[in-house]
């Protein structure tokens, strides 16, 4: 239970202390009155709430001060604005700082923290300098201990068998041996050789770099679809309003159903009457009958007053007018076929063509026979749609029938055409490294019909043949460094020969020269 204490205006902060001290293991609000100011620091409330952890009693605020409640805040004591918050609800104080009690100071104490204890075990349980000094002595005595009679016939037994190892050892590799690796040079050849394949040649000109050439043909039929990307405003519904007919005549008048009336200016908008009417004869005689547009869209939506023409006879016996303005036409933005759309369709079609081109000639290749891509072509025959330009639609599909030719040329043909060309490059003594031949045909091809001109650009690399024999001459006898020099002199070799000698400190190659290995990698 909440016991109130209500703080008179004039009271004094001990006043206030001293009344605490009164009312042990309480629940106690001070209710401050308005601009009491006494407890508005942080200090003064520690001391307060001190006061009441002695006593064991919780304390709260009951204050709309600024001060009195920032301080309450900073050192947890509870702050109410009326008393029947304090009342209704389940509060504690939750001090900031430990309780010192002047009374008995060793209850108040906090307890030293782990760390601290477990630092004076540790220290306890430190040897002592003598205890330490006696664990040194007995371990420098162990050490001291000559081995056990065993323990010497094992070690000696060990040496020997060292002994005998390192024997053979020497026995199996200190033979004078040496290994010398390296790879063949090569260097690059390069040059244009113009072919023409010709459909009906029967031999290879070699002379004129002429080769026959069959002609391959195929057609392709492709279909497929495009979103539509164009787009156009559809009328949805018919603007509605309402004229009043006026009688300009002296006899009565009939306004059949669907008489059309409509505006005179700009472009004329037309409407037409909902129901049959009748006017009354004599001059400003008025009749009203609802209208509605007769094409659907925004463009029915006309403002008031603009309806004044009737179509038909009775413009010369009545005239039309809108009080109101019209309302209702509605439109929306859809989706229509596009010339752009026509044509993508038609490049994507033709584009998948000419994916399956090569692909479908090659398929018609007999034996020994390669297909140029330059020679490949295609041909639109014929195209069609299912929707025409502006039409309404999401989807665009069509059809494409394409007609594919190309040449074939003998690939053995061919490929003599272009080792000719380059053994005239190769140099004396040099072979030609046949894995290496590349040729890559040059652009701007000219096709024209059965006969496609075109450039290759040939490449290759060629080496010098090492003989293994002849190199171990050479470099028998000779330290490292020379057989070096010596090899790069006289082969044509890529990077640094490698020479591995057998014992490694001996410092020279063997002067038997079945004593050395020449191993040349022609893989690379």
């Amino acid at each position: 239970m909440t016991e109130f204490y209500r703080v008179a205006s004039e009271a004094s902060f001990e006043a206030v202390r001293r009344t605490v001290g009164q009312w042990p293991q309480r629940r106690i609000a001070l209710v401050l009155p308005e601009g009491w100011l006494e407890l508005n620091n942080p200090a003064r409330l520690r001391l307060l709430q001190r006061q009441a952890q002695i006593q064991h009693s919780e304390i709260a605020l009951v204050t709309s001060e600024p001060a009195t409640r920032a301080a309450a805040g900073q050192i947890g004591v509870p702050v109410f604005d009326r008393p029947e918050e304090a009342n209704h609800s389940r509060w504690r104080m939750e001090p900031l700082l430990p309780l010192i009690d002047p009374r008995a100071p060793e209850a108040g104490l906090p307890e030293p923290p782990p760390w601290r204890r477990q630092d004076l075990v540790a220290q306890r349980r430190l040897p002592t300098q003598r205890q330490a000094r006696q664990r040194r002595i007995q371990s420098e005595n162990a050490y001291r201990r000559p081995p056990s009679p065993g323990l010497r016939l094992a070690g000696n037994l060990l040496m020997a068998l060292l002994a005998l190892g390192v024997l053979g050892a020497f026995t199996y590799y200190v033979l004078p041996a040496a290994t010398i690796f390296l790879t063949p040079g090569r260097l690059p050849l390069q040059t244009d050789l113009p072919v023409i394949a010709v459909v009906g040649q029967t031999e290879v000109d070699r002379t004129e770099g002429i080769l026959p050439a069959r002609l391959l043909k195929a057609e392709l039929n492709e279909q497929g679809a495009v979103s539509t990307s164009g787009s156009s405003q559809k009328a949805t519904s018919r603007a509605q309003g309402e004229v009043v007919f006026t009688n300009i005549s002296a006899t009565a008048a009939t306004i059949p159903a669907n008489t059309l009336v409509g505006t005179s200016s700009g472009t004329p908008v037309e409407f037409r009457t909902q129901s049959e009417v009748k006017v009354e004869g004599g001059a400003g005689q008025r009749v009203s009958v609802a209208v509605e547009a007769v094409d659907a869209g925004t463009a029915g939506n006309v403002r008031a007053n603009t309806i004044n023409n009737v179509v038909g006879a009775l413009g010369f016996r009545l005239r039309v007018n809108n009080p109101t303005a019209t309302y209702g036409g509605g439109a929306e933005l859809v989706a229509v076929v596009s010339q752009q759309d026509r044509e993508q369709l038609v490049a994507s079609l033709l584009q998948a063509a000419e994916a399956k081109a090569y692909d479908t000639l090659r398929s018609q290749l007999q034996p020994g026979e390669w297909l140029p891509t330059e020679s490949v072509q295609t041909f639109i025959l014929a195209q069609s749609f299912d929707q025409y330009s502006d039409e309404v639609a999401q989807q665009l599909t069509g059809s494409l029938r394409v007609l594919v030719q190309g040449l074939a040329v003998n690939e053995q043909q061919s490929t003599e055409l272009i080792l000719q060309q380059l053994q005239t490059l190769v140099p004396e003594r040099g072979r030609l490294v046949l894995d290496s031949v590349r040729a890559q045909r040059q652009p701007q091809s000219q096709v024209t019909g059965s006969t496609v001109a075109f450039t290759l650009t040939v490449a290759a690399d060629y080496t010098t043949p090492i003989d293994p024999d002849e190199l171990r001459q050479a470099v028998a006898g000779l330290p490292p460094a020379e057989a070096e020099r010596t090899i790069q002199e006289r082969w044509l070799i890529e990077g640094t020969p490698e020479i591995y000698l057998d014992p490694a400190w001996k410092g020279v190659l063997p002067s038997l020269t079945s004593r050395i290995q020449v191993r040349v990698n022609y893989a690379q």
